[in-house]
């Protein structure tokens, strides 16, 4: 065995890895801008990426109790808190 075939668990191998928690948050975050910015070339797309940033958040919130992951919660967090504020200042100008 090679030093480095010690150093990791015998249940994990360097071929099969999980998705980092950074990428799940980012990946959340990208598919947030992507619709948000898709809304904004339409006219009344505010309402819809609303409703559509409601549904990541159920879906995020849901994927969190079933993985217990917290990444997945952290990752509907900031679309929620981030999306609010993006309404808000979109509606008051």
């Amino acid at each position: 065995m090679t030093e480095e075939e010690q150093l990791q668990p015998q249940n994990q191998h360097p071929d099969n890895k999980q998705p980092s928690g950074i990428k799940i948050v980012g990946l959340n975050l990208a598919v947030f801008v992507g619709y948000t910015l898709l809304s904004m070339l339409t006219s009344g797309g505010l309402i819809f990426a609303g409703l559509l940033m409601i549904v990541q958040v159920v879906v995020c919130v849901t994927l969190s109790l079933y993985f217990r992951k917290w990444s997945w919660f952290l990752g509907g967090l900031l679309v929620l808190i981030i999306g609010f504020s993006t309404c808000v200042s979109l509606v008051r100008v």
